[in-house]
């Protein structure tokens, strides 16, 4: 049988009004003898019809380049986009039954079709015999040769079962207008008949003729014109459709209606003198008006994100399949939450506008299973001003403060905990060899802070703190934690083309990875690898690829302790840690959801390009971006006043409309708890404050989250000979420098005293400047000072040299 997706193998017996078998092959048999009079004479009957009928095609078989449509689903089965082949167009085959089951499924609806008028349609209109004759039809045929012959005019005589032999067989039996030809197809036609159902031929014929507008077959063609199956159409619109495959782009309803429709008003005639329907009928028929279209960027939701499923799908199964192999694709995204992200992402880029800000990006996965449910790669995709076609969601951007996490995960592989106490002072590293003789970064502010925790200084995103982690963990090791973690296209370049300057964003990352990187800290340490493909089935409907949401994290690999990333998410989710510079009030929390625990991480590059919040809570994790495309600087906005407020928003929609509520339900088809999950190596124990270490008597402790086995193991007023080294630096820094917050002094002092080392005397006084003051406004007047009219290009880190200040605009 041919690979035509025959749906109904339910073989009818011809009518027996009709012409017998013996009859028709006599018929032909006569046909060829008269026809191949000459052929006869030169080497007799035998001699032609074996002539005629050799290389006659295999009829289990087909020539004809079969292709169906791939539809694009998101995970509710709505449909995104049709994959056309760029060669042909649409095709999507469907059963004779199939169509016959919609209709009496239908038959208690009044304003559904009761009968299938695209069968009677295309029967009338190009074969009344279809149902009683063997492939040809005698009487069509002479009157075609007669009037062939008479020279006033032409006639094919073709039957539906001769037009699909040539449709399916065109190297074999050919397009030319010949007898020769004709006399093949014939015979071919009644082989087929013999082989086949009507129903079946039938079913052959509907879905692979053409109806124009690059629909091939019927359900293509009653999409494109009607945007409609072929069981819901209506008789007018059937005996359209019915018309045009005689000459597609001569009755083209959209660009010539009115020749469409006088060939409407045959098909009816046609089907009326058939005894098909009422001559009142087709009066109301032909009345009925109809508004047909073009199928050209119907189904078109969602390009972005389209886009990177049809990608995935070529690398996964190959071209051919995903233009021509008719997949059916359910993705992972949720359009309604879709469309809500991107309204999101519209309002606040324009009211970033101001701020000479022109795009956004946001991603949206579930940590659990990878599925991405969201994904924004532009503000606007048609907008041509901004690049809006460009899916910023997976280009390389740098990362700004958005990545110390991960610097720090690194650090705590290495020993460090959340009361690790790091100095911040004005510190330098040599860079031999390089233009500048060290490395310098400078915090935010422009303030040092003195002894600070890693708790502190992840919170506020301080600059040299996360550099002192780096140096202490090594780049390498960041890289090698980065690319576990799911970055696994980004910092490729290797340790020594970044320098320490990644520890601040100096490297480059996409989006959608870096929000897979949060999302394996939301999963206490297990990576789940992004997916965009909840199911794909071939032609046929065998699955290709199901996703086993019930295994995903089961079966997750534990890239990194799960303890060290739930230290993380602790620091992350605690709004206190980050208040010395931000306050107490930032859209990073999530008040709207009764302060559901929430981890959130921001950032800003070099020259206010880029800025990012990363965040997740226990079901949903969020990537944000903003900027301009083209890489020119902002208005002086960073993360927490560009990002932060698009992130706050989309995760409050998210979790209050209860049309996503399913799309948030866990493995098991349950609310996931909202507390996040505490390993079991976790415990709260007491530190020293002044130093991180081991409490002793006579200093104050703080209590801290720390791993079974691992913390401090030195005592309070105990120091290493690199810990001296670094706090004789600090106290001879706090006393020539004046840019120390006052609360940096104490703590550089109260550390001291708890070693056993005399601070500098007397005590310095901050300048005003140093005096702390809290950012409590995330939306500030834009800057009256426009940037530069030249756009500079992305920083490149010289191998040698990171940049001067680590992240101008860092927060």
């Amino acid at each position: 049988m041919p690979p035509l997706l025959l749906r109904s193998r339910r073989r009818r017996r011809v009518s027996p009004w009709g012409i017998g078998r013996f009859a028709a092959a006599t018929f032909l048999v006569l046909l060829v003898l008269v026809l191949g009079a000459a052929g006869v004479a030169a080497g007799g009957g035998i001699a032609f019809w074996s002539y005629v009928t050799e290389g006659l095609p295999n009829i289990e078989q087909v020539e004809a380049r079969q292709f169906a449509t791939t539809k694009i689903y998101d995970r509710n089965w709505k449909l995104l986009h049709e994959v056309s082949d760029p060669q042909t167009g649409w095709r999507t085959p469907v059963g004779y039954q199939e169509i016959l089951d919609h209709i009496t499924r239908q038959q208690s609806d009044p304003n559904k079709p009761h009968r299938a008028w695209i069968f009677d349609a295309t029967v009338a209109a190009e074969d009344a015999t279809f149902w009683s004759n063997q492939g040809v039809d005698p009487i069509a045929i002479a009157r075609g040769v007669l009037i062939n012959l008479s020279g006033i005019g032409s006639s094919g005589a073709s039957t539906i079962t001769q037009q699909t032999v040539r449709l399916l067989y065109p190297e074999t039996i050919g397009m030319e207008r010949s007898y020769m030809r004709k006399i093949r197809e014939a015979i071919t036609a009644y082989r087929f008949t013999q082989r086949y159902t009507k129903e079946q031929i039938l079913e052959m014929y509907l879905n692979n003729v053409y109806y124009g507008n690059r629909a091939y077959g019927i359900d293509a063609a009653a999409q494109a014109y009607f945007n409609k199956h072929p069981w819901d159409l209506t008789l007018a619109e059937a005996a359209m459709l019915a018309g045009l495959p005689q000459a597609p782009s001569l009755y083209d309803p959209v660009q010539n209606y009115e020749l469409a429709k006088a060939r409407q008003r045959y098909v009816l005639d046609q089907m009326v003198k058939e005894g098909m329907i009422t001559e009142e009928e087709a009066e109301e028929a032909y009345a009925q008006p109809l508004h047909p279209q073009t199928r050209e960027g119907r189904y078109n939701l969602a390009p972005h994100f389209v886009n990177f499923v049809k990608y995935y799908l070529e690398q996964r199964f190959g071209a051919a399949m995903l233009y021509q192999g008719g997949l059916t694709v359910r993705t992972t995204l949720d359009f309604g939450m879709q469309e809500r992200a991107q309204q999101i992402v519209a309002e606040h880029i324009e009211r970033l506008a101001p701020w000479d800000v022109n795009n956004g990006a946001l991603v949206a996965m579930l940590p659990w299973s990878g599925e991405i449910v969201a994904m924004v790669g532009s503000a606007d995709y048609y907008n041509d001003a901004i690049d809006g076609q460009v899916n910023v969601a997976v280009r390389e951007r740098q990362p700004g403060s958005s990545i110390k996490p991960i610097a720090y995960l690194a650090a705590f592989e290495k020993g460090w905990h959340p009361g690790t106490i790091i100095l911040d002072y004005d510190t330098r590293w040599p860079t031999p060899g390089a233009p500048e003789p060290f490395y310098r970064p400078q915090n935010y502010t422009g303030l040092y802070y003195g002894a600070v925790s890693v708790r502190e200084a992840l919170g506020n995103s301080l600059n040299i703190p996360a550099v002192k982690a780096l140096d202490f963990a090594g780049i390498d090791s960041m890289i090698d934690l980065a690319h576990r973690m799911g970055i696994r296209t980004g910092f490729r370049r290797g340790p020594g083309h970044y320098g320490l300057s990644i520890a601040l964003g100096g490297g480059e990352v996409t989006l959608l990875e870096h929000t897979n990187a949060f999302a394996t800290l939301a999963n206490n340490g297990r990576y789940v690898p992004y997916t965009p493909i909840l199911e794909v089935r071939d032609i046929s409907g065998n699955t290709l690829f199901s996703l086993d949401r019930s295994q995903t994290l089961a079966q997750a690999e534990q890239v990194v302790k799960a303890e060290h990333a739930y230290q993380i998410t602790h620091i992350l989710s605690d709004n206190n840690a980050r208040a010395m510079i931000f306050g107490t009030w930032t859209p990073l929390t999530l008040p709207e959801l009764g302060n559901r625990p929430v981890a959130a991480k921001t950032g800003t590059t070099n020259d206010w390009k880029d800025g990012w919040t990363m965040g997740y809570t226990t079901d949903l994790v969020v990537g944000v971006w903003t900027g301009n495309t083209d890489s020119h600087p902002t208005r002086q906005l960073d993360g927490i006043q560009g990002a932060a407020p698009i992130w706050h928003d989309f995760m409050v929609a998210a979790h209050t409309d209860p049309a996503f509520a399913e799309t948030l339900l866990g493995p098991d088809g349950q609310p996931i708890p909202e507390e996040f999950p505490r390993p079991p190596g976790i415990y709260e124990g007491p530190i020293c404050a002044a130093t991180g270490k081991l409490p002793v008597p006579g200093f104050r402790t703080v209590t801290e989250v720390l791993v079974q086995g691992e913390g401090p193991t030195q005592r309070c007023n105990q120091l290493t000979d690199w810990e001296r080294r670094e706090l004789t630096a600090a106290l001879q820094d706090v006393a020539r420098n004046g840019r120390f917050t006052s609360r940096g002094i104490q703590t550089l002092y109260a550390y001291a005293a708890a070693v056993g080392i005399a601070p500098p005397s007397p005590t310095p006084t901050p300048t005003p400047e140093a005096i702390e003051t809290p950012v409590a406004e995330p939306t500030p007047e834009p800057n009256p000072t426009p940037p530069a009219a030249d756009p500079e290009p992305e920083p490149q880190p010289n191998p040698e040299q990171p940049p001067d200040s680590g992240e101008e605009g860092d927060d």
